[in-house]
């Protein structure tokens, strides 16, 4: 083959063009807005006079990066209601264009728990025969602290 050949010229032309391309996939990171904070789902209540243990759980997030941001308590006479929200803090890992490529074609499939935020709250007055219900309206589950924390919560399982 003779090397100042057009066809010659023109391979070499498109391997360097794929070399650059492939490069630049490799190289350019995309950057992650923060994320926004959301209402957690009330799971559990533990309660002690005054004190409220909330159980705010999250469906996609990791514990180690939910922190609670706010909590709403509303007190009538019959009822409390509870709104936890929750932020994720850990900054998302930065991707690179060939990374993002990947995960558009061949999603990668997760199997978590979620996360879990233990939040304390403090009523103005003991939680007496008063229920506890979440943001939704939905009545949450009352349990009351007794010895350790495992044992109150296996007794609340049950």
């Amino acid at each position: 083959m003779n090397p100042l050949s057009p066809s010659f010229l023109w391979r070499m032309c498109s391997l360097l063009v794929l070399a650059v391309a492939i490069s630049m996939a490799v190289s350019i990171r995309e950057s992650w807005a923060p994320e926004p904070p959301f209402n957690g789902w009330i799971d559990m209540v533990e309660v002690e006079g005054r004190v409220l243990i909330v159980q705010a759980v999250s469906g996609t997030n990791s514990t180690e990066c939910l922190k609670a941001d706010k909590t709403e308590v509303a007190e009538s006479k019959t009822s409390v209601r509870v709104r936890v929200v929750l932020r994720d803090v850990c900054p998302r890992r930065e991707r690179t264009l060939l990374e993002k490529w990947r995960d558009e074609l061949w999603p990668r499939s997760y199997i978590g728990t979620g996360g879990v935020v233990v939040v304390p709250v403090t009523l103005d007055r003991p939680l007496g025969r008063r229920k506890i219900f979440d943001e939704q309206g939905h009545e949450v589950q009352v349990c009351p602290i007794a010895g350790s924390r495992l044992e109150t919560i296996q007794r609340c399982q049950m």
